[in-house]
């Protein structure tokens, strides 16, 4: 089941939204997909924070009372998995599009097409993402692990190397930065950061000259000689079209 929220307080909007996911539902016979609408963002967070999340946020940016971006803020907060796209009549928020890991800033106005290809790319990819999984030997013993929710690693003591994951597990398993990179590179979110750190690029809430700061909280610093190629990769990731 792939759940789907659509977010817009203007009811022509969102009615063409819910009327687009109809006939997507209706032609993706491989997919199984509920879709919920929701008329301002309180309601959208209400919602998750009490029945759960959605695999798809579909957000309008200008609503009244809460720009879509501040709500994603406090989604990301609530819900770190979901697809977040964006739907605007201006490019002036994508930025903070960015900031949230939206999936993608879709500008109005837009075709069916544009929205049916976006939802399958969304899909597509966390369909692999959900799929793929690394098994290594830990401190305590042999683990598996799903690349979707590795944050980011870091070199421990020794040859051992520490992975950081959302759900605020420290796994320490010997193995090299650059082989445990050579693991996660399939998921493509991954980059290497420096000789000692690989970093989900889904993940990071913001780049700063001297540290990277994630959804989870978690700070590292990095070297500054890579600060333009890091702020250039997470960019590329996020407007990539695969």
């Amino acid at each position: 089941m792939i759940k789907i929220g659509i977010c817009d307080d203007e009811k022509q909007e969102l009615d063409k939204v819910h009327n687009y996911l109809i006939k997507y539902k209706k032609d993706s016979t491989k997919y199984e997909i509920s879709i919920t609408t929701f008329f301002s963002p309180l309601d959208l967070l209400y919602n998750v924070e009490n029945q759960g999340g959605f695999d798809i946020y579909i957000i309008d940016v200008y609503m009244a009372g809460m720009l879509g971006t501040d709500a994603a803020r406090e989604l990301r907060k609530l819900d770190n998995k979901g697809e977040i796209i964006f739907l605007t009549n201006s490019r002036n928020h994508a930025i903070e599009a960015f900031e949230v890991n939206a999936a993608q800033y879709i500008l109005k106005p837009y075709t069916e097409a544009t929205l049916f290809s976006t939802i399958d790319r969304v899909i597509n990819r966390f369909n692999v993402e959900r799929r793929h999984m690394i098994t290594l030997k830990s401190s305590e013993g042999t683990v598996r692990i799903y690349t979707r929710d590795i944050v980011f690693t870091e070199s421990g003591r020794n040859n051992y190397q520490i992975i950081h994951t959302i759900q605020g597990d420290r796994i320490e398993v010997r193995i090299t930065s650059s082989i445990l990179f050579g693991l996660l590179s399939p998921t493509k979110s991954f980059l290497k950061c420096g000789a000692s750190m690989n970093v989900n690029l889904r993940f990071i809430r913001q780049i700063t000259k001297e540290s990277i700061i994630f959804d989870t909280g978690d700070r590292i610093t990095y070297p500054y000689r890579i600060y333009q190629s890091l702020k250039d990769e997470f960019l590329r990731f996020q407007m990539s079209e695969e």
